[in-house]
């Protein structure tokens, strides 16, 4: 019997945490607002001292350096191999299978998908600028600030034939979803609590779909990128691929070649769409994207003039031809109001495309409520009392269960 009640307790607990931690926000506006973007490792290989070169190069992953000033999800860790790294540091220099020094590899973070590293290469300021940048990865970002549910990146296979029958059904099928789907109806606790931070009536499903080619140059880093976000997705070279990126840059899962379906189509966007039933970043499916984008200054809580993504600044070998590349009707300008960020799914399936952007329709960009609806903080003896009740509320709901369990065995004996 004790084991019996003890164990019902367990369940009341749970159940209450449960509550606690399910929310009515949409997933694509919390992990928008609430999930900072995961970082990536870059970890640099070397022997000895490095050379003033070489140090200058270092000097950009500082806290004051360039790419902390682009506000790129990426850290440093240096190795020196004549200095007795640490086990794992060695392994990840074996399995790169090179004498090349310095070496720069980057992983995506941990639990990393491809743990031996998405992409290594030289020390150079070429591949710095390329990997933490490019223009599609900000062609995704102002799409998704200005107000898009989620941006669906469609990486092309290389057979014209089997991307061009995939693609015309993502996009009839987005269509499709913008419109039998409905949002979630937010509960005015959340609000109160500021768990969104715009008026629910400007939050709009809205998708839309950008290409990227894998013969890209100038999104060669961000095509082994998209492949390392998951452990397998390399052995789809001839497939087309499609993955729905939402909040800040974090992508839910690859849809592949026949997978890209009807079905799993509406699945992901039913995930990204639904209510987010766990605050918890870490226990959604996805994988963040390496960017450059200061998401804390374009996703506030309160209204703001319109603004722009920075531009492109260092990254000197994009050519003018692949600023041409980019679809105009897809550079959706970056409204000051924030976007709306996705839930996660399950399903694996995928599709591809070239550096242009195609909406399904046109975005559409959030507007910030007028007024908020609580103060952000609370005083006197109004929020003790709140807090208590709250406590006593959720104490009341255990003892429920416990009782009714308890009830229930009594009734089963007699």
């Amino acid at each position: 019997m004790r084991r019996c009640l003890t164990s019902l307790a367990v369940l009341g607990i749970l159940f209450t945490t449960t509550v606690i931690w399910a929310c009515s926000v949409p997933v694509f506006r919390y992990a928008l607002e609430r999930w900072p973007a995961d970082k990536y490792s870059a970890v640099v290989f070397h022997r000895g001292g490095l050379t003033p070169e070489q140090q200058k190069l270092i000097s950009h992953f500082d806290q004051e350096g360039t790419i902390a000033q682009k506000s790129a999800n990426v850290e440093l860790k240096l190795v020196d191999l004549d200095a007795e790294p640490a086990q794992e540091d060695v392994e990840l220099w074996k399995v790169q299978k090179t004498e090349t020094l310095p070496l720069l590899v980057v992983r995506t973070p941990l639990p990393a998908p491809v743990p031996a590293g998405f992409w290594s290469g030289e020390l150079t300021e070429e591949n710095i600028n390329r990997l933490i940048d490019s223009p599609l990865r900000q062609n995704i970002a102002k799409q998704l600030v200005s107000g898009q549910t989620a941006v669906w990146v469609f990486l092309e296979s290389g057979d014209a034939e089997k991307d061009k029958a995939a693609r015309e059904l993502l996009v009839k099928e987005l269509k499709r979803m913008e419109k039998i789907l409905k949002l979630p109806e937010i509960e005015q606790a959340d609000i109160e609590q500021g768990l969104v931070s715009v008026s629910p009536d400007s939050l709009k499903l809205k998708f839309s779909i950008v290409t990227c080619s894998r013969d890209d140059s100038a999104e060669q880093y961000l095509t082994h990128m998209l492949l390392a976000t998951e452990n397998d997705l390399k052995d789809f070279d001839s497939e087309p691929m499609t993955l729905p990126v939402f909040g800040r840059g974090r992508v839910l899962y690859a849809l592949i070649g026949k997978g890209i379906n009807p079905g799993t189509i509406e699945q992901a966007c039913r995930d990204l769409t639904g209510p987010c039933t766990c605050q918890v970043k870490d226990q959604n499916p996805g994988t963040d994207l390496l960017m450059s984008v200061p998401w804390e200054k374009l996703v506030t809580p309160t209204a703001q003039d319109e603004k722009e993504l920075p531009p492109l600044t260092g990254l000197t070998s994009f050519s003018n031809s692949d600023a041409e590349n980019q679809d105009p009707a897809s550079m959706v300008q970056l409204s000051g109001n924030k976007a709306d960020p996705g839930n996660a799914g399950s399903e694996k399936t995928t599709t591809k495309e070239a550096v242009k952007s195609d909406s399904v329709e046109e975005a559409v960009s959030t507007e910030p409520r007028e007024e908020t609806l609580l103060t952000a903080e609370k005083s006197g003896p109004a929020s003790v009392h709140y807090k208590i009740e709250l406590f006593l509320l959720a104490g009341a709901v255990v003892l429920v269960i416990i009782l009714a369990g308890s009830y229930m065995l009594l009734a089963r004996k007699q």
